[in-house]
């Protein structure tokens, strides 16, 4: 596991004076880890922290098809998905066609105008709707982040 992920676990159950050293010193030692150098290759981690001030500020996006839902025009309804990154709020709102002005007009009518000015969007860059998404925040005048797939932490 490495040196943080050790010393996180470890902390979570015990403590003693100079931890962090003895965990630094038994992941060295570790055939394992030194065989992967897993103790040096902390900087390949990819981590980001987002700037949040007040919640609403940073909203994640997607659209998810809850199963085979239609409307009563026959038109397949997908969920677009909104989650406060403070708060883990989750704002969903069913969508039958998934165009760009009809999600900024959903996304201002349900979140913005209900919750308040949302600074970023964030959505994955490997999702099938990103360019609807960037669409959608050029018209909100939204700044869009988008979130590559290793960087989940």
């Amino acid at each position: 596991m490495g040196e943080y992920k050790t010393l996180f676990r470890i902390r979570m159950r015990f403590y003693w004076p100079g931890i962090r050293k003895d965990i630094k010193d038994w992941v060295k030692n570790c055939a394992h880890c030194c065989a992967y150098k897993v103790w040096r290759n902390r900087k390949s981690e990819l981590y980001f922290s987002w700037p949040v001030t007040t919640p609403f500020y940073i909203m994640h996006v997607d659209l998810w098809m809850p199963g085979y839902l239609t409307d009563e025009k026959g038109n397949t309804l997908q969920a677009m998905n909104a989650m406060c990154d403070l708060t883990q709020f989750v704002i969903s709102t069913l969508v039958s066609t998934p165009t760009s002005e009809i999600l900024a007009q959903l996304f201002m009518e349900n979140i913005v105008l209900s919750f308040g000015i949302v600074a970023v969007v964030v959505v994955d860059a490997d999702s099938k709707f990103l360019s609807v998404f960037k669409s959608m925040c050029e018209i909100l005048k939204i700044t869009l982040w988008t979130l590559s797939q290793g960087n989940h932490k």
